[in-house]
This record gives structure tokens, C-alpha cells and sequence, in this order.
């Protein structure tokens, strides 16, 4: 079970687009890989992986994002605490890793 919210990962995604990336934050949930992309004017959610992945489901928002059913069935804004842990190298070259975030358990 993740111990940040979402508010905090918008926060760092939007930081994200402030610095010119577009970062890609992998999630896991029921040991499964998704993935959420922040761009410029949109962001999106996938599924990954070869066999298991998905096309991207694109929204205006991150706020969109959270509340809209995705790929199998996922709703984030009611599954958060199902949420494992999440990776982003993104956030980390972009020094966005500190103590008092912990993004991997």
C-alpha cells in the first residue's frame, strides 16, 4: 500500500512539465505494470508489458485521469490504496527523490 497521495504525485508531475519533461510514472497494482505520462497539454494512462499492455487512454488532466474507469476496470481515485509502489526515473534525475517522499517501499 502506497503512503503518499495523489495530490503529491500531481504536484511532482506538473513540476515535471514545468522543466520541460515528460515523465513517465510506472505504478503496480495487483502485480500488474501501468503507467501514467504527463505531456505538455494531456496526459494518459497504459497498461504495460507485451502480452497484458493497453493503448493509451488520454485525458486533459490529471484530475480527469484519477476519477475515469481505465484498462481493467481500474479507477484510481477509488483503487489508490491498492497502488503497490511506483517507479520514475523521471522524478529522480530530476531530484525529485528525497527522505521524506519515499516512492518505493
Amino acid at each position: 500500500m502506497v503512503t503518499y497521495d495523489f495530490q503529491t504525485i500531481k504536484v511532482l508531475l506538473q513540476k515535471s512539465i514545468e522543466n520541460g519533461w515528460e515523465a513517465e510514472l510506472t505504478l503496480y497494482m495487483n502485480h500488474m505494470e501501468y503507467m501514467i505520462i504527463i505531456y505538455d497539454d494531456h496526459c494518459s494512462f497504459q497498461g504495460c508489458g507485451y502480452k497484458n499492455g493497453s493503448g493509451e487512454y488520454n485525458f486533459l488532466s490529471l484530475d480527469e485521469l484519477y476519477v475515469a474507469e481505465q484498462v481493467d476496470g481500474i479507477i484510481l481515485k477509488r483503487d489508490w490504496e491498492k497502488i503497490e509502489y511506483f517507479d520514475c526515473v523521471d522524478f529522480e534525475m530530476q531530484g525529485f527523490w528525497r527522505e521524506d517522499i519515499n516512492f518505493t517501499k
